[in-house]
């Protein structure tokens, strides 16, 4: 499939978000200050059997958010929300039970000396969704905490508070941050016509978010690792160099279809893992179009949920006559797990990439979930055109605007830039992309669609993805129909 490089957001977009940055800048410092008196005053247990302090863990957030315990103390842990949640202190070997709906358990912090610590929720994807929080041990029961003040406001305080913390997060969109990854890799040709990809796989930090980084697991020093494209027929060879400090590892090909048995990277099953050092090779000819991804299949709970994967795509999906002007192919890993968390392409709002259109333009996107629960994709207002479900071309095509993506599965889609408009882009699983707080953050991001520049095409408010998506006459027809309500 011919592909264009993708397209930045035009000035005045640019010019709009930083004007809003601005004004957004003004609004929390003049909040700031107004919160910045309050303190927040929490119980605090006392050595030698003293009263445990009470926490409470909910969707997603540790309450209070600071905590002062006396030396020598320790604390109630509550599970007041649905899902199941944890209470640790980072870096120190101190954590409860993974605690059902409704759960309690104690917390000792008496290995602990004076000083401050980080509190998390370990389950995957909790920490990114605001389950965070401060243990001081040795306080005096009060400490200022701004942004717990808003947690305490009601009324109008706590709307202006919410407001401002979602306009702030939204405005900052889209942030630049370190490296980039998912970038598309043809492999270099070699003489006998043999075409090589060469993966690196070693320990990095990667920015998730602007100044978050993460100690994650990488092909190549990106997360996602390279977009792996090649033909059918092609003879390529795989080589991965593991620079694990003390790890072995695979690669399996998931989804690349007919790759012989001695390419399928299950250790001791397929062939022997390759241990720290070494370097596996391993050559063969792709026999169908496929997409796949790649990633390893010994202790994955370590590597692949923390950035040890990428796609892999040979050919192409055939497209529908509807798909009459598509301009780019892009990919998007949806991640929610380990060090990387609620992430598009290994980043998180506001780091996330926007995707940009011209109406009447069309964009193939291969959704891969990488994660470890499914995820929601929805598009608000532009259709998605569902072509093929995990490299199987789809003899119905179906349109959507939200596909539902399990672990494992990739979906392969056709979008259909049909309005000009900044269109909210993300999972709706609404715990992956808001805060308590009401910041945006994880797994979201923003279709920008333009002006066509051809007054007949801008001036058109039918449908470009065609007549019929929903059984009935579209556009200038439509009215003529009692049934003509859109998907």
């Amino acid at each position: 499939m011919e592909t264009t490089p993708t397209r930045t957001p035009s000035l005045a977009v640019g010019v709009a978000l930083a004007a809003a940055l601005v004004a957004v800048f003004l609004s929390i410092l003049a909040l700031g200050r107004a919160l910045a008196s309050g303190t927040v005053t929490v119980s605090e247990g006392g050595a030698g059997g003293g009263a445990p302090v009470p926490v409470s863990l909910t969707e997603f957030a540790i309450a209070p958010s600071t905590i002062s315990v006396a030396e020598g103390g320790s604390l109630s842990v509550t599970n007041d929300g649905a899902a199941e949640h944890n209470l640790a202190v980072r870096d120190e070997d101190l954590t409860t039970p993974d605690l059902a709906s409704g759960g309690t358990a104690s917390l000792s912090v008496t290995s602990l000396s004076a000083g401050t610590y980080e509190l998390l929720c370990t389950i995957p994807g909790h920490e990114a969704a605001g389950m965070v929080g401060t243990l001081v041990v040795g306080g005096e029961g009060t400490t200022s905490d701004p942004g717990s003040v808003g947690e305490e406001l009601t009324g109008a305080a706590r709307a202006e508070w919410l407001r401002a913390n979602y306009e702030a997060s939204v405005s900052a969109f889209p942030a630049e941050t370190e490296g980039l990854g998912n970038q598309w890799y043809d492999g270099e040709l070699q003489p006998d016509g043999t075409k090589l990809f060469e993966l690196t796989l070693d320990e990095i930090d990667w920015e998730v978010a602007p100044g978050q980084f993460v100690h994650a697991v990488g092909y190549n020093g990106q997360v996602p690792g390279p977009a792996l494209r090649m033909d059918v027929g092609d003879t390529v060879t795989i080589r991965i160099h593991n620079e694990l400090d003390d790890q072995a590892t695979t690669l399996h090909p998931h989804g690349v279809f007919m790759h012989p048995f001695e390419v399928d990277g299950v250790g001791y099953v397929s062939h022997d893992p390759t241990l720290p050092g070494e370097v596996y090779e391993v050559t063969f000819t792709t026999k169908e179009p496929s997409v796949g991804m790649y990633h390893g299949h010994d202790n994955g709970v370590e590597q692949v949920v923390n950035g040890a994967f990428g796609a892999w795509i040979v050919g192409s999906m055939p497209l529908p006559p509807e798909a009459d002007n598509v301009v780019d192919e892009r990919i998007m890993i949806l991640n929610d797990a380990g060090n990387i968390g609620l992430t598009l392409n290994g980043k998180s709002f506001p780091a996330t990439e926007p995707y940009v259109l011209k109406k009447g333009e069309q964009m193939v996107m291969h959704y891969y979930n990488e994660g470890l629960t499914p995820h929601p994709m929805h598009l608000h207002n532009n259709a998605q055109l569902v072509i093929a479900k995990d490299g199987y071309p789809l003899a119905q095509p179906y349109f959507v605007d939200t596909i539902n993506v399990a672990p494992g599965e990739r979906y392969t889609v056709v979008i259909f830039a049909e309005v000009p408009g900044v269109w909210v882009y993300h999972c709706h699983i609404l715990t992956h992309v808001e805060k308590s707080d009401g910041s945006v953050f994880g797994m979201f991001t923003a279709l920008i669609v333009e002006d066509s520049g051809d007054p007949e095409l801008d001036a058109d408010t039918g449908r470009d993805a065609g007549e019929g998506r929903n059984g009935t006459p579209s556009g200038d027809d439509a009215g003529e129909s009692d049934d003509s309500s859109s998907t």
